[in-house]
């Protein structure tokens, strides 16, 4: 077994999503959806599940707010990371949105009739 092709792993996309990425996902895939919709659609579930975790981070989860990481060259030596919660919150939320009004946008086009269907209202 020498190559990564020879391996036979089960992975579900969705395997990664938290429980609020996964209701989302499940809200909005369907089995007919095009695969780079359905990515669209997977792409929007993990920023939920971002944006809830930057939720705790800025509502003063004190074991988000900050880490100890050894400093690069110097692994006797710590430095204290403090992210950036609330910048970052904010900017994902736009994304999601921005991403949630596009995949409805094509979702409402698929559900539209077609009005060169002569054929359609019979």
């Amino acid at each position: 077994m020498d190559g990564i092709d020879e391996i036979d792993v089960q992975f579900e996309e969705t395997d990664t999503l938290c429980r609020a990425g996964l209701r989302l996902y499940d809200s909005l895939h369907d089995e007919s959806d095009p695969y780079w919709l359905t990515a669209m659609i997977l792409e929007a579930s993990r920023i939920k599940d971002r944006l809830d975790l930057l939720h705790r981070l800025n509502s003063g989860d004190e074991d988000l707010w900050f880490h100890l990481a050894p400093t690069r060259g110097d692994g006797d030596v710590l430095e204290i990371k403090i992210d950036s919660g609330l910048q970052e919150a904010r900017q994902l939320a736009a994304v999601l949105r921005q991403m949630l009004t596009e995949i409805r946008r094509h979702k409402d086009v698929e559900s539209e009739p077609d009005n060169d269907d002569d054929l359609a209202g019979i």
